[in-house]
């Protein structure tokens, strides 16, 4: 049977409380094998009717009207296909902060959060004007929870650049939903390519670039590698395809003693330190995530 035949059979039901559309839910995506199929249903279920994850046992018992029930069941049929429930519900949290999401941006990852951790501590012991250029935005999440968690907001200049239009209209849009479409600056291109003309103008340079390789692609799950944008994750046939090039270019334009952080892949820090070595970058440090894992280079640019 056909996914829209399931759904009409399914809106041709009696009206089910919220406490049986759960049971339904959480049983079907069970049965389809995937992860955690009683919070994928809450989650789904949730953003239908408007309410958090209390809410729905405090009102178990409400009935949902036709409407709500063919839209949920339509978004558990996605699910059933691997669909995110990142982009069935819209939004992803990340740094305590909501967050847009659709196919056209990555997911936020907690690991990221060690990207933002960094770049706030090196900017915690600056003074003056600082000039911070994050490239390959997406979402937006890392810029603006920077400029959401500033210190001294005013003194600093964020800069956010993305190739797709697509994700820039998204990093916009969540800028504007957390006040902070004032304080950022978006800019279409390609890494630092829009300012090639410029020299030596950067303080600090962040960036989650693609790190994934050819052959770790293929192994991703098929709710990332199906769903979320390829250009996004695919760091060429090693993974380090666009970190080298953007290794390349910030020593044209980072600032004698800036710093360049980068999330990278687990199996990657040994690669990257040599390259940050053979750009002078120094001193150098690779971080772990929370799971022990290496996630995050920090350096310091003496070119």
């Amino acid at each position: 049977m056909t996914h829209p035949q399931l759904i009409t059979q399914y809106a041709k039901n009696e009206s089910c409380t919220i406490q049986q559309a759960l049971a339904w839910a959480g049983s079907f995506l069970r049965n389809k094998g995937l992860p955690d199929p009683r919070l994928s249903a809450e989650l789904l279920l949730g953003s239908v009717i408007g309410l958090e994850r209390p809410g729905l046992i405090l009102h178990r018992d409400r009935s949902l009207d036709k409407k709500e029930g063919v839209v949920f069941k339509e978004k558990v049929l996605r699910r059933a296909e691997h669909e995110p429930v990142a982009y069935l519900v819209g939004q992803k949290e990340f740094w305590s902060l909501t967050f847009e999401v659709n196919p056209q941006v990555l997911i936020p990852r907690p690991e990221t959060e060690l990207l933002v951790e960094q770049t706030l501590g090196i900017l915690s012991n600056r003074t003056g004007p600082i000039t911070l250029v994050e490239l390959g935005t997406g979402s937006g999440a890392v810029s603006i929870a920077l400029s959401k968690s500033l210190t001294h907001p005013l003194t600093t200049r964020l800069i956010a650049t993305d190739i797709s239009r697509g994700a820039l209209r998204t990093a916009q849009k969540n800028a504007g939903l957390h006040g902070m479409e004032k304080t950022i600056h978006f800019v279409q291109g390609d890494w630092l390519r829009p300012f090639s003309s410029r020299s030596r103008w950067i303080d600090l340079m962040v960036s989650n670039p693609p790190y994934v390789s050819e052959k770790e692609l293929l192994q991703l799950p098929t709710t990332v590698r199906k769903f979320e944008p390829l250009k996004a994750l695919s760091g060429g046939q090693d993974g380090l395809e666009a970190i080298r090039l953007i290794f390349r270019q910030v020593v044209k334009q980072l600032k004698r003693g800036g710093w360049l952080i980068l999330e990278i892949g687990e199996s990657q820090g040994s690669q990257v330190l040599n390259l940050a070595r053979k750009y002078h970058f120094n001193p150098i440090t690779v971080l772990r995530d929370h799971a022990g894992k290496d996630r995050v280079l920090k350096a310091c640019y003496h070119g």
